[in-house]
């Protein structure tokens, strides 16, 4: 029996893994298209965008899983909507660190969260489709060669068997 596991909430994977990288990377080109599109963050560069995605991963590996244990009576009480407070938080201690990236305020940095979020997630849709699909199906590629590989062979009724078969002769 297989077991499946499948997440459909927010994965934060370790910084020593590959994917991590991967959703940083992501995460970047977010919040690049979000600057061009809303005006509630500036970012000056594509590498300002870059270490921005940088430090709100790590921001988000470190310190986001104690400010949730930190909160979770708020949490509980608000039904998740001080996660959004949160990760405003993050995107505003980010602001404050890196140069080159400026979010406004708390509400600014609210929709920010919001919209990257959101950009992010229809980036990484794709991968997480591929992923899922290799979950599901780990053997569809040796599917084909089994197909290729086919030998016939001859079926026998259960009831006729090494006896009946010297009596017939």
């Amino acid at each position: 029996m297989k077991v499946f596991k499948i997440n459909l909430g927010s994965d934060n994977p370790s910084p020593l893994s590959g994917r991590f990288w991967t959703k940083a990377l992501v995460v970047a080109l977010a919040i690049f298209i979000c600057s061009l599109l809303f005006k509630f963050a500036d970012v000056s560069s594509p590498l300002a965008a870059v270490v921005a995605a940088l430090v709100i991963s790590l921001l988000n590996a470190f310190l986001k899983p104690l400010l949730t244990l930190i909160s979770a009576p708020l949490i509980l009480m608000s039904f998740g909507l001080f996660q959004l407070v949160i990760n405003a938080i993050i995107v505003l201690l980010t602001s404050y660190l890196v140069k080159g990236f400026h979010v406004g305020g708390l509400l600014d940095a609210v929709l920010f969260s919001i919209v990257v979020t959101l950009i992010s997630f229809l980036l990484d849709l794709p991968i997480k489709i591929k992923r899922m699909k290799d979950a599901l199906f780990p053997d569809r590629d040796n599917e084909k060669e089994e197909e290729e590989e086919f030998t016939p062979y001859e079926e026998m009724d259960s009831d006729f068997n090494d006896e009946d078969k010297e009596e017939k002769q």
